[in-house]
């Protein structure tokens, strides 16, 4: 059987996967992304991960036929190099990770941004599937985002659009890693909820998050077990950060008139009860200013953490015929 393999790189762990054609995953592993020990061991790891996956096929009596890699950052539509700003792992910035997998394996092999290959994945086997119109967003360290339109991927001339973890909110808020103020990712990520969480606690240490607070911060977990439970402090970090989500998404909504939106990552996994997720979707819906915004079709993306490796190894696929 042929399969294709995916790498989805983030700044903690390397995940890595095998896809049949229909997506099914064969198999699955992650990695350390070692970015501390510099760009050779950074690099040394991507390409172990993709000899894994080969070997792992040649013993089960496949045929990999594809390569395909999710990276942060932006890549440039030309050199298919890493482009700046990448915060949360400096070390691939400049490299071209298909080249350098495909000079090694020898297999086709593709690179595009993390969450646009989560966004295929949910498009091509999710909760996407053949809606040509589609923003998914993937709320976890940061914000990404990926933008299907007319059934492609959109990333604009430069490889830089659809950043929506980007857009600025208030230009005089937070400073963001990536050196501007007031990025939707200061607000909403998992990390600015948790950040809100530990100040909520901090401020209330008789209160029901700072008794499950782990060490110095309290964990995206125990911020929405605490909110489901009915505490008053989780429950307006929650509902803050969800309303200050959807206006986010509602700016993308104004302007692409999607057909759906889907919402996944760490903090969508987290939202056991759906509330957080009801939250955003009466945002957008109340604010929207067109009559199908109001009814827009919102969300839970469907594959998890497993979406970036998928939706790299479906993009590889495409390359290979």
């Amino acid at each position: 059987m042929n399969i294709h393999l995916g790498i989805d790189i983030g700044g903690t762990w390397i995940k890595f996967g095998v896809i049949d054609s229909d997506g099914r995953i064969l198999f699955a592993d992650r990695a350390m992304t070692r970015g501390s020990e510099g760009q050779k061991a950074t690099l040394d790891g991507i390409v172990a991960c993709a000899h894994a996956m080969i070997e792992w096929a040649h013993r089960a009596g496949h045929t990999p036929v594809s390569m395909g890699i999710g990276s942060p950052g932006t890549i440039n539509p030309i050199t298919k190099e890493v482009q700046p700003p990448t915060p949360n792992l400096t070390t691939i910035i400049g490299v071209n990770l298909a080249e350098l997998v495909e000079q090694d394996t020898r297999l086709p092999t593709v690179v595009d941004n993390d969450a646009n290959c989560a966004a295929w994945a949910e498009y091509r086997f999710g909760s996407g599937r053949g809606i040509d119109n589609l923003i998914c967003v993937t709320v976890g360290s940061g914000i990404g985002s990926g933008f299907i339109i007319d059934g492609r991927i959109f990333s604009g001339p430069s490889g830089s659009g659809g950043e929506l973890g980007h857009v600025t909110i208030d230009w005089q808020g937070p400073l963001c890693p990536c050196g501007n103020r007031g990025c939707l990712e200061t607000y909403s990520s998992a990390n600015a909820m948790m950040r809100k969480a530990t100040e909520a606690a901090q401020r209330n240490p008789g209160g029901l998050l700072a008794k499950t607070k782990d060490g110095a911060t309290v964990s995206i977990a125990d911020l929405f077990e605490c909110a489901r439970l009915g505490d008053p402090d989780a429950t307006v970090v929650v509902e803050e950060s969800a309303t200050q989500l959807g206006f986010g998404i509602l700016n993308a909504v104004q302007v692409f008139d999607p057909d759906a939106v889907v919402i996944g990552g760490g903090a969508a996994d987290a939202d056991t009860n759906g509330h957080w997720l009801a939250k955003i979707a009466s945002t957008i819906h109340t604010h929207a200013f067109s009559v199908e915004g109001k009814t827009l079709r919102i969300g839970k993306a469907a594959l998890g953490n497993d979406a970036g490796f998928i939706g790299a190894a479906a993009l590889g696929e495409i390359k290979s015929g």
